[in-house]
């Protein structure tokens, strides 16, 4: 089965390599402004890693094919392309991979075991420097929504928060300019799903952290630089008889952060070439969200409509 990745930056260099690693070695790396098309009309399957504004274009061109196509996040940039793809499409994917991170599925399971108590509040922050040593960078000069830090990185804790605890009622968000005059380098997001309430801090403009705390009502659960724990039972406590936090547990760990999230990358491509290679349809469920998603985000924060 040949692979095609649409794209020639990072990103599509890290799917290449994930491809590969599958045993797919015939990947085939296409970069859309200077390729030809027609090196590309004999592949089996599509990966879709061009900048964002681009997606609907290929989405578009790509679906005559009648193959499969990996689609990386966000599907399209504004709302009228939205309309165009919101219907269930069985061989088109979006990558939403923190879906498939450990946290996600520890996550989850405490939901389903009620081992933890209910779930109450979840906390992410998420930064780098890189407004203040790549200031032209891309994310600070294109001009549609999903570059800003909200569009680029909070689309997927948005997304995490709704797979694990169901559809959001409230979202809402709140911009700073630390360093670029473009695009705000710094967001603060709030929301509420169910019962759930959410805060994720996201900058491109202070020291790197990735960290998420997820309380419950009998303990907390914590991610930080790629290592999963757990502090339970609510009551633990002194010799005085008073509440102290009670005893960590580390139930997974990998070396960093970055081997945390290409992790939940490759189990998302895997994912995605199972289908693919068996003709399987993939989920509608996975799908609608994936639209809600975004649908959600531009009509919060806005986005070209035209």
């Amino acid at each position: 089965m040949k692979s095609c990745i649409v794209g020639y930056k990072n990103h599509a260099k890290r799917l290449e390599h994930i491809v590969s690693s599958l045993g797919y070695t015939d990947a085939l790396l296409y970069n859309h402004k200077e390729d030809s098309e027609e090196s590309i009309e004999n592949c089996d399957v599509f990966f879709i890693a061009s900048p964002s504004d681009t997606h609907y274009h290929w989405i578009d061109k790509l679906q005559g094919l009648g193959k499969y196509i990996f689609c990386e996040k966000p599907p399209v940039v504004s709302l009228s392309d939205l309309q165009k793809i919101e219907s269930y499409n069985s061989k088109l994917y979006f990558n939403f991979n923190y879906r498939f991170s450990k946290l996600s599925e520890i996550v989850s399971k405490y939901i389903s075991n009620g081992d933890l108590g209910k779930p109450i509040y979840m906390n992410c922050v998420s930064a780098t420097g890189i407004a203040f040593t790549k200031p032209n960078n891309w994310r600070f000069t294109e001009k549609n929504l999903f570059s800003s830090v909200a569009g680029n990185v909070g689309i997927h804790y948005i997304d995490m928060m709704a797979n694990m605890f169901g559809s959001i009622d409230d979202l809402r968000f709140e911009n700073l300019n630390v360093v670029s005059k473009n695009m705000p380098d710094t967001s603060r997001i709030t929301l509420k799903c169910k019962k759930v309430f959410g805060d994720i801090l996201l900058s491109y403009a202070s020291s790197f952290q990735n960290e998420v705390k997820v309380m419950f009502d009998n303990g907390c659960v914590y991610l930080r630089d790629g290592t999963i724990s757990v502090e339970t039972p609510r009551n633990t406590f002194d010799e005085d008889g008073r509440f102290k936090r009670p005893a960590k547990k580390v139930l997974f760990s990998c070396k960093d952060s970055k081997s945390y999230y290409d992790m939940s990358l490759s189990d998302s491509v895997k994912f995605f070439l199972h289908h693919a290679k068996n003709n399987i349809p993939l989920p509608p469920e996975h799908y609608n969200q994936s639209i809600d998603t975004t649908r959600l985000i531009l009509n919060k924060i806005g986005g070209n409509n035209d």
